[in-house]
């Protein structure tokens, strides 16, 4: 990045290029109750090499005038993945490119008070390890999305608050299916809602609560199907509409103690929105849940490399809890981690 100033006006241009380039191959063979291998291939058997190559060039200006910082730029995103099946001598490739623009605003209001509002796009592809149960035909199509934002932040010290709107439209929103374990093109979504956030120094009420902080999170998330079709409307799985944390924390030099909790509503696990459960349990509403976890850690400091060691407890209750399967080739119920003590070290160099 380069900064220069232009009139009244301080720009910082930067640029920014990203390369990925990744490869696989999969063997997989039965051998049956004879003991001898198959001779054809079998659904069971695999020989499959896949490799992505991907890349990415952005460049944007944060441009600081007056009490406004507008930043534009723009990201141009090329991908190209592939997958060879060495047992049917298929091929199955997607080639990628696009320009996604952006735009960030900020306004101080004061030193301790701003607004902002931006717009960003995102870009996906399916994995090359999920090409072959792709979307039907030529339906393999880049997943997109624009995000539109607008909040304000507040921060004078012992409060730090944020609240902001959200609204995320998708074109092609792809959509691992259990039931025929197929990528499907899911379509139009949206996804819309609020988002806040709190944390008190409650020292600012007495001097005696000192090193006390109280913080929470909430998230509304409205996210639907847009897609003409049956499903219109439905809830896009694996979405909960309501999801926060609250906490409390205390900080004593080199000790830090918390004790927090997180919870979510309850989720779908299919495109039309199945209450009962399946036999496989690969479908059904998913219950919402909330837990208690805590966490005690000690900074030696510089003089030993900066080590931190802590211990913490998470589900403290031990609530039972679990969510379904969203991978291409797993189906059923996981079930959520059980109270678990914990022990945790990092050391800086």
């Amino acid at each position: 990045s380069q900064g220069f100033a232009l009139g009244e006006t301080w720009h910082e241009v930067g640029v920014g290029y990203r390369y990925v380039n990744e490869a696989g191959h999969e063997l997989r063979y039965r051998e049956p109750v004879t003991g001898e291998l198959p001779t054809t291939a079998s659904r069971n058997d695999r020989d499959t090499r896949g490799a992505t190559e991907a890349h990415a060039f952005y460049i944007d200006d944060r441009i600081d005038i007056g009490k406004w910082t507008i930043t534009p730029g723009i990201r141009y995103e090329m991908i190209d993945t592939a997958q060879n099946n060495n047992l049917t001598n298929a091929r199955y490739q997607g080639d990628y490119s696009t320009a996604l623009p952006a735009l960030n605003v900020l306004y101080h209001l004061t030193d301790t008070w701003n607004l902002y509002a931006n717009t960003e796009g995102s870009f996906g592809s399916v994995q090359y390890s999920q090409m072959p149960n792709r979307v039907t035909g030529d339906e393999v199509k880049p997943e997109k999305a624009r995000t539109w934002e607008l909040g304000t932040r507040y921060d004078n010290g012992n409060l730090r608050a944020e609240i902001g709107a959200f609204l995320i439209n998708f074109d092609n929103q792809y959509d691992s299916n259990q039931t025929n374990d197929t990528v499907i093109a899911r379509g139009e979504t949206r996804h819309q809602g609020i988002e806040t956030s709190v944390n008190y120094a409650l020292e600012g009420l007495s001097p005696v609560l000192a090193g006390y902080d109280v913080y929470a999170t909430y998230a509304f998330v409205d996210a639907t199907i847009r897609e003409d079709g049956p499903n219109k409307g439905n809830r896009v799985p694996f979405s909960s509409k309501h999801k926060g944390t609250m906490g409390v924390s205390y900080t004593e030099g080199p000790w830090k103690l918390n004790f927090d909790s997180s919870f979510q509503s309850d989720q779908f696990a299919d495109n039309a929105n199945t209450s009962a459960e399946s036999a496989d349990g690969s479908t059904g509403k998913i219950p919402g849940y909330m837990l208690f976890s805590t966490r005690a850690n000690y900074d030696f400091g510089p003089q030993l490399s900066d080590l931190n060691v802590a211990v913490g407890m998470k589900n403290i209750f031990n609530r039972q809890y679990y969510t379904r399967s969203f991978d291409d080739n797993n189906r059923g119920k996981y079930v959520g981690e059980p109270r678990t003590v914990y022990v945790q070290t990092s050391v800086a160099f």
